[in-house]
């Protein structure tokens, strides 16, 4: 096979063709290149276009026309546009990247991923699992099954060419989809489709009707989400708003938004709006004596100061923490909340079902609306079906598991997790992948990734009818040596133990991390993950010195491991960037050593987080303070200082008062008033604090209510 460019060329004519077909059709396609080096290089001089600028995914790029662009970069890339990308298996294939490049391809651009023949890639280690493995394991050591979905995925659902091909055969273009009828590239863009027509009316209703009805948008990406944002700020103008709020985690991803204002600009001159200032994130305008604004605000500016806003669109939610966005709802009383679905960028559809509980309990008048025609390229694209059925979108999971049927469960453990990337167990792989992406807020294409190459993981299901309704997935981590100052690729609790008591024991201990407990949200609270997780703890009884859990700590899932016997040992003093919330462990000792350590560690806790309550964790939910010290309460002495029922200050008895709490916190029930009672005296919250948080007009009145429930408590006791 030549290389060479001219016309007359069979294989530049396919390329031609290709590119031409795309560009037409306003549609993307992913093309494999799977042979030797150089045979990619003379494919690639036929496929890329003179004008294009792409992206090389790696640090350093082979190709002129490509800026490299290492994977873990490529998140602040959201919202831009390139003509193509390239992948090259030599410098690694990592699952986030390929999601997110798929998002970032024009229309008429392609995807291309060189591979080396079938055996060289099947038997030979994805450098980009580097970052993914725990000391001393290497690339070298993994299962290799990525590889292998990967393969076959692509195999079947992207254009292929293979240069061993005896004929060469290029795949017929025929067979791509035609795009249906679409505006063209060049329609105007201050005017919405249809669909995000529907989205503004939707906007409209909350900016102009009851208050406290949010709306949540959501879109597969490409669906014009943003840009209905900034066609919605723009509407409301004309409409008479004054004051209007975007917000997102990063500047950056309302820059759509704020491009459609700009481009809407002479229309809004033309209805005698006057531009006064406009720089990133603000644009005010003069109006009839009046001052109108658009306005960026980051989350935690609005939570710290709420806007005085008429309304406040937050794009791309699902990246900020559930409790950050239940603080904007509450403080904003008109507000959308828009947000790309599905899991390339790590949101799953964890954040819609989280978030529409919190909805449905506070905000019985919310709506819904979903946009589903493509806009920066067209329906029917064949990137974006190559990649819905790579990282395993391609269908919406159903809740077809009857509760009856947990009178029938198998619990068995998946010995060769890497045959799941076998074609015969996409079911059972699509299953499990649904169920972590439904049970945990951000899921990512890495975790699919995760769980089919890593060696030193357990892999547990349960199955009710045949289908997984419940897995459970843990990874090895210990046995690691006592070098002073060093730190270890992963083994997250061993090192976190080692660093806060200060025992260098933790190191060698042997032991297995929870990383996911998922089951099936038809069938949970039936007990199924309490069952699998006490199978799991069976046969690992003479395996391991541990079993530990780490994760963002809530109450309900504290009870749910303390019930089951797990110690909390640590609760991180800041929160997670992530989830909002603060990080809490959890120990199983399975050894007499480990128990011992175990029963050290959480004497030490205990003692310090009861003290850390009147200082970092002063504002902690009380309901996860309650449940964290009841896992394992503190032994104190329990006297009560009867005066302060009569007439002695509460300053005067304020350490006893807080001694007898702790010392009584398992015969306290949960009520509000032992909540407001924790708030003042076990996190010393001052009196004003706790009286704006309850339904008494001033100290005096909380007092009085404190003193009849402090009488009722004693009563018993």
């Amino acid at each position: 096979m030549t290389s060479s460019n001219a016309p007359s060329n069979p294989a530049q004519i396919w390329a031609d063709d290709l590119c031409t077909q795309l560009e037409q059709q306003r549609h993307r396609a992913c093309l494999v290149l799977c042979g030797s080096a150089d045979w990619h290089q003379a494919w690639l001089k036929r496929l890329i276009r003179p004008n294009w600028q792409g992206l090389f995914i790696g640090e350093t790029s082979p190709h002129p026309q490509t800026i490299a662009q290492p994977p873990k970069q490529l998140r602040h890339l959201l919202g831009q546009e390139t003509d193509f990308a390239l992948f090259d298996a030599k410098a690694g294939l990592e699952a986030d990247a390929l999601g997110i490049v798929g998002g970032l391809i024009r229309a008429g651009g392609l995807c291309l991923i060189c591979l080396p023949p079938k055996a060289d890639f099947l038997n030979h280690p994805n450098p980009a699992l580097a970052a993914f493995l725990n000391y001393p394991l290497t690339p070298e050591d993994s299962l290799k099954g990525f590889q292998a979905h990967l393969w076959h995925q692509l195999h079947q659902h992207a254009l292929w060419l293979e240069e061993d091909q005896i004929d060469p055969a290029w795949p017929n273009l025929h067979h791509l989809p035609s795009a249906p009828s679409t505006p063209p590239l060049n329609r105007d863009v201050t005017q919405p489709t249809a669909d995000q027509a529907d989205a503004l009316q939707a906007i409209q209703h909350v900016a102009f009707g009851h208050r406290k009805r949010p709306l949540l948008l959501t879109a597969d990406r490409g669906r014009g989400k943003s840009t209905a944002l900034g066609m919605a700020c723009v509407a409301l103008l004309l409409a008479g708003k004054r004051r209007i709020t975007l917000s997102a985690a990063r500047l950056p991803q309302v820059q759509k938004a704020f491009d459609t204002i700009e481009n809407a600009l002479p229309q809004l001159a033309h209805s005698g709006f006057v531009l006064r200032e406009k720089r990133p994130g603000l644009v005010i305008f003069d109006i009839d004596q009046d001052v109108a604004e658009i306005r960026f605000r980051a989350p935690d500016d609005l939570i710290r100061a709420p806007a005085d806003t008429e309304l406040l669109l937050v794009d791309e939610a699902a990246h900020l923490p559930l409790p950050m966005l239940f603080a904007l709802l509450k403080s904003h009383s008109r507000t959308v909340l828009a947000s790309t679905e599905q899991g390339y960028e790590g949101s799953g559809r964890g954040f819609r079902l989280k978030l529409t509980e919190h909805l449905d309990a506070h905000y019985p008048g919310w709506k819904r609306h979903t946009l589903t025609t493509p806009i920066r390229w067209a329906d029917k694209d064949p990137l974006e079906n190559t990649l819905n059925q790579l990282f395993l979108l391609d269908t919406d999971p159903t809740d077809d598991v009857k509760a009856s049927a947990v009178h029938s469960v198998q619990f068995e453990r998946i010995d060769h997790p890497a045959e799941l990337a076998q074609p015969d167990n996409r079911a059972d792989l699509q299953r499990l992948f649904q169920l972590l992406t439904q049970a945990h807020y951000q899921t990512r294409p890495n975790d699919l990734m995760q769980l089919l190459e890593i060696p030193n993981e357990q892999l547990w299901v349960a199955r009710a009818q045949r289908q997984i309704v419940a897995v459970l997935f843990a990874v090895g981590e210990g046995g690691l040596p006592n070098e002073p100052g060093r730190r270890f690729q992963g083994h997250l609790f061993p090192q976190l133990l080692k660093r806060h008591t200060h025992h260098p024991d933790w190191l060698s201990l042997k032991g297995w991390r929870i990383q996911r407990l998922a089951v099936w949200p038809s069938v949970q609270r039936l007990g199924l993950g309490r069952q699998l997780t006490a199978h799991f703890i069976e046969a690992n009884q003479a395996e391991a010195d541990t079993l530990s859990v780490s994760f963002s700590a809530d109450a309900g899932l504290i009870r749910f491991w303390t019930s089951l016997d797990f110690q909390p040992l640590h609760l991180g003093l800041k929160r997670d960037q992530a989830s909002g919330q603060h990080s809490a462990a959890l120990c199983y000792p399975l050894t007499e050593k480990a128990a011992r350590l175990t029963q050290q560690a959480q004497q030490q806790f205990q003692s310090e987080f009861a003290w850390n309550l009147t200082q970092p964790f002063q504002h902690l939910e009380s309901d996860l303070a309650l449940a964290i010290l009841r896992g394992q309460p503190p032994a104190l002495p329990s006297h009560f200082p009867n005066g302060y029922l009569q007439d002695q200050p509460f300053e005067s008895v304020a350490f006893a008062l807080r001694q007898w709490t702790l010392g009584q916190l398992t015969q306290l029930e949960d009520s509000d008033t032992l909540a407001l009672w924790f708030r003042k005296v076990v996190q010393h919250q001052a009196w004003s604090d706790v009286v704006a948080a309850s339904p008494f007009p001033h100290r005096k009145a909380l007092e009085a209510h404190f003193k009849n429930w402090l009488a009722e408590q004693l009563a018993p006791i």
